[in-house]
């Protein structure tokens, strides 16, 4: 009786134990897409590339990796010490994301506002980006002469 006992508590630790280690090791392969996001996953174990454009939490392939591309307008800038420069509010269109991947690969997990800034003021239009508006930081007309002191 008493070995049927421990046996039965042995199955069950086993039992406890495979559940932890299938929640731990797939733990790390959960993803969360927000609400103003899409997400881009790439499997590299046979090449599918697919979107998660429904927000919320995903399950996926340890093999796949997933970058998120905002959906908000983004400002571009051109680096610039300059005070009048020019600034163009921009937004990621996912109806053009087969051409973005086809162009750009699969290279954007940081700094997306750099590679819209440089589609942004290319001379082509693209059906990934759309240019909101056009603005400059400042206006220069109407400002006041400056001053160089006592002319004498």
């Amino acid at each position: 009786m008493k070995i049927l006992n421990l046996l039965m508590w042995a199955g069950i630790a086993i039992a406890a134990l495979i559940v932890l280690a299938f929640f731990f090791v797939y733990l790390p392969f959960m993803n969360h897409t927000s609400v103003n996001q899409i997400g881009i996953c790439y499997d590299a174990g046979n090449g599918k590339i697919w979107t998660q454009e429904v927000p919320g939490w995903y399950w996926t392939n340890p093999l796949v990796k997933v970058a998120y591309i905002t959906t908000l307008p983004v400002r571009v800038t051109v680096p610039s010490e300059a005070k009048v420069i020019v600034s163009k509010m921009v937004r990621f269109k996912p109806e053009g994301l087969d051409e973005f991947i086809r162009l750009q690969g699969f290279s954007y997990y940081q700094n997306i506002e750099n590679i819209f800034l440089g589609f942004a003021y290319a001379d082509k239009e693209y059906p990934f980006l759309e240019v909101i508006q056009t603005m400059t930081q400042e206006n220069s007309e109407g400002l006041l002469p400056v001053y160089k002191g006592d002319k004498k």
